[in-house]
């Protein structure tokens, strides 16, 4: 069930990534015109690449868990860290004010895949799956990367 998930996760990040990559392109004047523009972009991207990597890598933690704990942290700590730099940007260029909201709920979702990935033990101590756990949270990133995509292409105006 889990490889599943992640096999279809994986693939639905990189289209998402890719779809993503042609809005770019659609209206990439306007957003590499300002630095908080291309920042906020290239953020986006993150909330593709980073489930659509840690999809990939579970799949080959079958029985090597170590494999799936690293590079979730990692990743997880990318994206916490990029995530933390948009918060700390004042910009008028920032989503609307739900943004600000999803933006620090998506923080404490990295931080929870990390958590998780350091401490399994914490899940498996209630009887829960990590990797399990992981998913929901990757799938919750994933909604939010389509939510803030959505929302910046559309509050951009057009030439």
């Amino acid at each position: 069930m889990l490889d599943t998930f992640y096999s279809t996760s994986s693939q639905i990040c990189f289209v998402l990534l890719g779809l993503w990559w042609v809005v770019v392109q659609f209206k990439y004047d306007l957003f590499v015109r300002e630095p908080q523009r291309r920042r906020t972009a290239y953020n986006i991207s993150l909330y593709f690449i980073l489930p659509g990597a840690m999809s990939l890598l579970s799949l080959l933690a079958n029985d090597l868990t170590i494999l799936w704990r690293v590079a979730f942290f990692a990743a997880a700590a990318i994206g916490a860290f990029e995530t933390a730099q948009m918060l700390r940007t004042k910009t008028d260029v920032a989503l609307p004010v739900f943004g600000r909201g999803a933006n620090i709920g998506a923080l404490v979702i990295y931080l929870l895949i990390a958590l998780f990935a350091l401490v399994p033990a914490l899940l498996r101590a209630i009887g829960i799956t990590p990797l399990l756990v992981e998913g929901a949270l990757l799938a919750l990133l994933i909604f939010l990367g389509v939510h803030f995509a959505w929302t910046f292409f559309m509050q951009v105006p057009s030439k």
